[in-house]
């Protein structure tokens, strides 16, 4: 929570979820922030996606690694 302080509007919405695996928090952007990144985009199972996922393995603990969602 504390990595969000001064992110989105969290009057516009907020969502909690746990998955078993991960846990999500989703929030709304501010007007000023989505102008400056534009339109959301879906990028899982894209080339785009695959190379996001493929760049950040490393880091992932042993159980997480070859997750790709």
């Amino acid at each position: 929570m504390d990595a969000l302080q001064g992110v989105g509007n969290k009057a516009l919405g907020e969502w909690h979820e746990w998955t078993g695996t991960y846990y999500h928090i989703r929030r709304r952007l501010t007007k000023d922030e989505q102008r400056k990144v534009g339109d959301p985009l879906d990028v899982r199972a894209t080339e785009e996606g695959i190379k996001r996922a493929e760049a950040v393995q490393r880091f992932l603990p042993l159980h997480m690694k070859g997750i790709v969602e």
